[in-house]
């Protein structure tokens, strides 16, 4: 299969406006990012995170740490989300996606707290003064990070299952399309190859024989 992009798939602003409606049920991060790391579409990040978290290099080095750890085991992947507790402290899950057995990109959800990870004002603080963030808005940035369940986070899981599956269906539909197009395209060339072919050996003959037409 020739190499094809996942914008090339799917209709990104249809997907953006996908996403920007469950972010609206969930409350949480959800994104796409290609093989590349680019972030394709993106809804719902985190102000801890935006704000505060990838404006500092070793915090942001930490965001860095979880999106790799993720891509590094997507080979483990069985269809399930993989998931990281990075070391600001929040999770991030992800689930890779395949169109005809390629991936091509990977989504990726989160920036929240699991219930009984009883997440400690006292960590975040202390994180604060160590890079210098504005303690107060940090922390009010922290009250804003969505806590789940278990339960909510299985439920979350399946709500965003099904968003893969409409996003791999809508790309795998296009993809055979694509497929389809470059196949007859392929015909179409040998075909006009083979004619052009045909024509210079015949014109080689006449030529070396001297025979008019």
């Amino acid at each position: 299969m020739a190499k094809h992009t996942f914008t090339q798939l799917l209709d990104i602003k249809q997907i953006q406006s996908l996403m920007e409606s469950y972010n609206k049920v969930t409350g949480l991060l959800s994104a796409i990012l290609d093989t590349n790391e680019k972030v394709l579409v993106a809804a719902g990040w985190q102000d801890i995170c935006v704000r505060f978290h990838r404006q500092h290099p070793v915090t942001l080095d930490r965001c860095k740490e979880s999106e790799a750890y993720i891509k590094k085991h997507l080979h483990n992947y069985e269809g399930r989300f993989l998931e990281y507790k990075c070391r600001n402290g929040l999770r991030d899950m992800a689930m890779p996606i395949f169109f005809d057995g390629e991936h091509l990109a990977t989504f990726f959800f989160g920036q929240c707290f699991y219930e009984d990870d009883n997440p400690d004002p006292e960590f975040f603080r202390h994180q604060a003064r160590e890079f210098g963030f504005d303690e107060n808005k940090y922390l009010e940035a922290l009250q804003r990070v969505p806590i789940y369940s278990r339960e909510q986070m299985r439920n979350a899981l399946d709500l965003y299952s099904n968003l893969m599956k409409i996003i791999t269906e809508m790309g795998t539909k296009k993809l055979k399309l694509i497929q389809e197009i470059e196949a007859r395209e392929k015909v179409s060339r040998k075909m006009r190859e083979s004619r052009e072919y045909t024509d210079r050996i015949i014109n080689s003959i006449l030529d070396e024989g001297g025979v008019d037409l």
